[in-house]
């Protein structure tokens, strides 16, 4: 649908205004009637922005932020929230205390960063459990905490404890949030707005069917704590259905609650209307190390051409394998080198000549590669 400028619409109430007026003439000569053009057109535009409003919103592809919400809560998909990051905390007893607690909603601070996390139960600590969880109080990365980081209580020290806390060796982590600007407000969602309309259209486009493969990944992906989910059926045999699932947007494992949920939301009889064998589990990262010479070789052309193996071995995915020359056509055609050569890979330290990966779901494994590339000269 074709909407009009305002010089347009002023210039057509003009032209309007000398026909009537003046028989015919192209040119107004008295300037009231000018005056007059210009608020009748400047209302007839106000009315097309109206109109124009209306129709963008009447379709995912085009509706703005708000409207995109409409959509979701017409198709029982709603945009992900932002995450809170969580981990363990290693508390330490005051000399000559066998046993302390620690109730709910304690609250620790990091004294650099000023991030506050708390308990999310009671904790009774003793010399074999030291450990407790805590999550940030605060969505998005930058309450992620890198192990042996120091915490304090923010409150008074429950009895018995020292005053300060250290991150365990898993740090803290699963913070994820993006600003999505919603008329004229900021929100804090767990996926960007292009993210979430691709999500709407994916569940417009292909209807619900019972459990097809969309299905289950439209299931799984509904969960902030899931960016990416890879489908297997009729494996480990006929009538099993494999769902592993990853988080590539905080870089972490999923943990078993989280796998609980999904495995939970997909097994009810709402989404399953037949019966199937459903095994959810999260990805295993593996490792490959690529040695490779890049052109032209600057610190911008590594950085992305880094980016673009590690979405390569994503995009692959667990149970697939891919030549050397698929991976550099790939970096070749996302990335800002001019020419990507790979000389060696290893995985594990041990030489491969193709990257591989596993979909076990007889022991609940799904492989996907990561990478750590290293840059040789290209002479």
């Amino acid at each position: 649908m074709s909407f009009y400028s305002l010089s347009e619409l002023v210039r057509y109430m003009e032209s309007a205004f000398a026909l009537k007026f003046y028989s015919g003439a192209a040119v107004l000569r008295k300037g009231v009637l000018k005056v007059l053009a210009t608020v009748f057109g400047g209302a007839l535009y106000l009315l097309s922005v109206v109109a124009k409003r209306i129709w963008k919103n009447r379709f995912v592809t085009t509706c703005d932020v708000q409207a995109l919400d409409g959509f979701g809560a017409e198709y029982g998909i709603p945009h992900k929230a932002a995450t809170f990051a969580r981990g363990y905390v290693t508390v330490t007893l005051e000399d000559g205390v066998s046993s302390a607690t620690i109730p709910a909603d304690t609250y620790f601070i990091d004294s650099v960063s000023g991030k506050e996390f708390r308990t999310l139960a009671p904790s009774t600590i003793t010399a074999s459990a030291l450990t407790v969880l805590v999550i940030a109080s605060d969505a998005g990365s930058d309450s992620n905490l890198d192990a042996d980081t120091e915490l304090s209580f923010r409150d008074a020290t429950p009895t018995g404890l020292e005053d300060t806390a250290v991150v365990d060796d898993d740090g803290i982590k699963g913070g994820y949030s993006v600003e999505v600007y919603v008329d004229g407000e900021t929100q804090e969602w767990g996926e960007t707005a292009d993210e979430y309309r691709t999500r709407l259209l994916n569940r417009i486009q292909n209807p619900p069917q019972g459990g097809s493969e969309n299905d289950y990944k439209q299931w799984a992906e509904r969960f902030s704590f899931v960016s990416d989910s890879y489908i297997k059926s009729g494996e480990p045999r006929a009538n099993c259905v494999a769902v592993a699932l990853a988080n590539y947007n905080a870089d972490v494992t999923l943990n078993a609650d989280e796998v609980s949920q999904v495995e939970e939301y997909i097994l009810s009889d709402s989404r399953r209307p037949i019966t199937a064998d459903v095994r959810v589990f999260s990805v295993t990262p593996v490792s490959f190390t690529i040695t490779a010479a890049v052109t032209p070789s600057t610190t911008s052309v590594k950085q992305s051409v880094s980016l673009a193996v590690q979405n390569f071995l994503k995009d692959l995915g667990p149970g697939a394998s891919a030549s050397f020359e698929a991976c550099r056509v790939y970096v070749l055609s996302n990335s800002l080198a001019d020419t990507f050569t790979i000389s060696y890979v290893t995985r594990d330290y041990i030489a491969v000549s193709s990257f591989e990966t596993d979909f076990d779901v007889s022991n609940e494994l799904a492989e996907v590669g990561t990478s750590t590339v290293n840059f040789t000269s290209a002479e």
